[in-house]
């Protein structure tokens, strides 16, 4: 199938973005946030104007920076990630620039330099807005991705299988929900490694059309999980109010936002994509809801915090079995952070283990664990060694 890219961080998205900003505010109010703030004062208006000069001083030097990239080999692209973080972060520290942003700024610079030489393409399970995209904004910012929605989990695999992207992003499991049975299956039954990891706090928003007020909404629409996520919520603050499921949050935010009197349970991003207002934040019932996100590929990531390893087999059906296929990671001191069985598709009965344990499959503790492990078990696949992208 063919895939359609976007790139969140280009210089016409930030553009279209500002344009979808101001019509909100003018819409809503009768001057704009500019007018009412520079009025027709001539000091003000000189002040817009050198501001304006800066901005266009900042996009002449961003295009400077991508030419000087690609006279570079990628060694050298390399090193500029490493090397000017570093030099970027020291020097905003001196300026009394807080070292988040300056990191959060170099990541896209860097970013949207690397997409104009060769975009990543990065396929995740979509629509806009999803909480994947943000966990492949997460994982890739500095890579300068361009990001491929897809609508479904398979899909995200198959591109990556056809190499119509170097890289997926999907759910593995979550904090309550547990574990995505779909994305284990797939991960069984693909030629794809885990390239790296991160995980993304589920926070839950009550989103309208803007200018709505609480007491206006008359229907409640999100996915099935995020309504539950909030039922007390719903039920203090929303009684008598209808509730309607959608395919996902962000369906249910754009749906909202084009609405009068609907408001939609979603994240941040999707009333920032959608243009919607938030009128009720963190309305989850449990605050430790998180979700971990995998980037699949056929290469690994490279960088990260930590490093753990995973692996499927399945075992002979014979007492001890199992206690078996655990013991040479416990003799050796290796420590389990994940095991679960899943139903072997098509052999009623018959089970399969997703396992993940800390340690690199190259290390000589780990193969060694690794080889005994083969022998112990019918079948074994190694999913790869991967860092946790923080």
């Amino acid at each position: 199938m063919k895939l359609s890219a976007y790139e969140p961080l280009s210089k016409d998205k930030a553009i279209n973005s500002a344009r979808d900003t101001n019509k909100i505010f003018n819409k809503n109010r009768n001057t704009s946030v500019w007018e009412g703030a520079l009025g027709n004062n001539q000091c003000n208006n000189t002040l817009l104007s050198s501001i304006k000069d800066v901005d266009m001083e900042i996009l002449r030097l961003l295009k400077k920076r991508i030419e000087l990239l690609k006279k570079a080999d990628q060694g050298t692209v390399n090193d500029t990630s490493i090397d000017s973080r570093e030099d970027v972060i020291t020097a905003a520290k001196e300026l009394g620039i807080d070292e988040h942003y300056a990191n959060f700024l170099f990541n896209y610079i860097h970013g949207i330099s690397l997409a104009a030489i060769k975009p990543l393409r990065v396929a995740f399970l979509g629509p806009r807005a999803s909480f994947t995209e943000e966990a492949a904004l997460k994982i890739f910012s500095d890579s300068g991705a361009a990001l491929i929605p897809l609508p479904s989990i398979r899909e995200v695999f198959r591109s990556v299988e056809n190499s119509d992207a170097e890289y997926g992003v999907v759910a593995l499991e979550n904090s309550l929900e547990g574990s995505v049975g779909e994305t284990i299956d797939l991960l069984a039954n693909s030629n794809v490694k885990i390239c790296g990891e991160t995980e993304i706090r589920v926070r839950h928003n009550l989103i309208v059309r803007p200018g709505t007020n609480l007491s206006d909404v008359k229907l409640v629409i999100s996915h099935p999980h995020a309504i539950a996520q909030c039922r007390n919520f719903i039920e203090s603050r929303l009684k008598n109010v209808r509730i309607e499921t959608r395919p996902s949050t962000s369906d249910a935010v754009r749906e909202a936002v084009e609405n009068i009197g609907v408001a939609a349970i979603g994240s941040e991003l999707a009333a920032y994509v959608y243009g919607g207002e938030i009128v009720a934040r963190g309305i989850e019932d449990h605050k430790d809801n998180y979700t971990r996100f995998i980037a699949i590929g056929k290469s690994a990531l490279g960088r990260g915090v930590g490093v753990k390893t995973a692996v499927i087999y399945t075992l002979p059906h014979k007492p001890g079995a199992l206690y078996r296929a655990l013991e040479p990671f416990a003799v050796r001191g290796l420590n389990l952070t994940k095991i679960e069985s899943r139903p072997i598709k098509g052999k009623p009965w018959e089970y399969l283990f997703f396992m993940e344990f800390e340690g690199h499959e190259e290390s000589d503790t780990v193969s060694e664990a690794l080889e005994e492990l083969k022998k112990r078990t019918t079948q074994l696949k190694i999913l790869g060694s991967y860092r946790k992208i923080p």
